[in-house]
């Protein structure tokens, strides 16, 4: 191998992984938001609304045990073809379906949501268990810093031009305008270069250095089931004190995250009497500050830990949160607020990338390759379980109290919730144990080179 092969093929496969996540991201985007405007305005009903937003949620538990039972036993690329495939044909039968029977385009919604959650699930967790398998550890963090970034740009730009091309498509032209998308994606997919990856409790990876037996084993070991292969990712989670502190943390976190995606557009819209374009700057905030510190993560190598680094920024975002309820002790004029709202969105954009990101790399690093479907399912199933219920909970206090204390006592607990977790973390010792060290990027440099030697 030359000197020059290993960066111009990182080159090529994150290109590859760009495009893809880039057209999946502003495609699916597109849609859900063409999906939500025509339920919305067809029936004029928020129950209807609702219901069509927990489908999707309610899916992704039910398939949790699933998704990571054949995430951790097939090859990833076929389940991510297999996913693209029946996403195209799902879309391709509801264009059909709704062209002939109009009229039930209620329930055919529902149905696509359904299909599309399935297939994203399992398209989803095969690719975040794959990136091991594509990239070297130490580009790791640059990947999902650069993955986090474009999925940013794509989730910006697709209600604007979905709204463009929602005016002049019906719902039906918008599926079969998706299907190029997920062709694209299935594309990126096919050309991806994916690599073995040695794991603990595998022996499906054939090792080099020995030669194979002539005859297979006369009493292979009988496969497991789904729901014992469920409980080995449990177990490994629960015995994991880092991962499950972690899991449990985050969860909660997106409980009182929920505040912020309830309360934001209530006290916009309704209390500060924001414009609809105005709310929309404000709001596109976000996804810049995603972007950019997507694109600032991506260069930068910290010192400390991962999981500190992640936690003080919560800590950042939890003190974000309070001001959320500033303009309300001083009432300001539209145009201010719309400045402040702006900077606060994009500073919160930055901050979740800061979070996320880090304990995502490390996660990836430390989890074995073949428990990282049932881990990531797992997680994604405790995350998508609260969500709602923060959603709900917070529903109802911003219908009955004033969004400023809300922001406040919330900020408040997200701030002394994140400095107890750290506490208890260092009273345990967790980050200096052997095991959930980041491998160190030089000593691959060391293996690689004398393999090339």
């Amino acid at each position: 191998m030359t000197e020059t092969a290993t960066p111009k093929r990182f080159d090529a496969q994150i290109v590859k992984l760009l495009i893809l996540r880039f057209a999946g991201t502003f495609g699916s985007g597109m849609l859900s938001f063409a999906i939500g405007l025509y339920i919305l305005r067809r029936t004029g009903s928020a129950l209807s609304m609702g219901i069509s937003l927990i489908t999707g949620p309610l899916v992704a538990v039910v398939l949790t045990p699933f998704v990571g039972y054949v995430v951790d036993t097939m090859a990833h690329r076929k389940i991510m073809i297999a996913a693209q495939i029946t996403t195209s044909l799902g879309l391709l039968a509801f264009a059909l379906v709704f062209h002939a029977w109009p009229a039930q385009y209620y329930p055919e919604l529902i149905g696509l949501i359904i299909v599309l959650q399935i297939t994203d699930n399992f398209l989803g967790t095969a690719l975040t268990a794959s990136l091991i398998q594509l990239f070297p550890t130490s580009r790791l963090q640059q990947v999902n810093s650069l993955n986090q970034s474009i999925s940013s740009l794509a989730t910006f730009l697709a209600p604007i031009l979905g709204a463009l091309v929602y005016t002049v498509v019906s719902i039906d032209v918008f599926a079969l305008i998706e299907i190029g998308f997920e062709l694209v994606e299935l594309a990126c997919i096919m050309l991806l270069k994916f690599q073995p990856v040695a794991t603990e409790g595998r022996t499906d990876m054939p090792d080099p250095t020995v030669t194979p037996a002539p005859a297979p084993d006369p009493d292979p070991a009988p496969r497991e089931s789904v729901w014992a292969n469920f409980r080995t990712g449990f177990h490994y989670l629960a015995n994991q004190r880092l991962m499950l502190l972690l899991s449990l943390s985050s969860a909660a976190i997106n409980f009182f995250f929920a505040s912020l995606n309830v309360g934001l557009p209530y006290l916009l819209v309704h209390t500060l009497k924001l414009s609809n374009p105005q709310y929309g700057v404000t709001d596109a905030g976000f996804a810049v500050g995603m972007f950019a510190g997507g694109l600032l993560l991506s260069v930068l190598h910290f010192r400390h830990h991962p999981i500190l680094i992640s936690f003080r920024f919560i800590a950042l975002m939890g003190g974000l949160l309070m001001l959320n309820g500033l303009p309300l002790l001083f009432h300001w004029p539209n145009a201010v607020n719309v400045l402040f709202y702006l900077a606060l969105n994009v500073a919160s954009g930055v901050m979740v990338v800061l979070i996320n990101t880090p304990i995502g790399t490390l996660m990836q690093q430390l989890i074995p390759a073949d428990l990282q479907g049932r881990v990531f399912s797992l997680q994604g199933m405790m995350s998508t379980l609260l969500n709602p219920v923060g959603t709900l909970f917070f529903g109802m206090l911003f219908d009955r109290i004033a969004a400023g204390p809300i922001f406040g006592v919330t900020g408040l607990i997200l701030v002394s919730l994140t400095l107890t977790i750290i506490a208890q973390m260092s009273r345990e010792k967790l980050l200096e144990r052997p095991e959930n060290q980041v491998p160190e990027p030089a000593a691959e440099s060391v293996t690689e080179s004398a393999a090339e030697a």
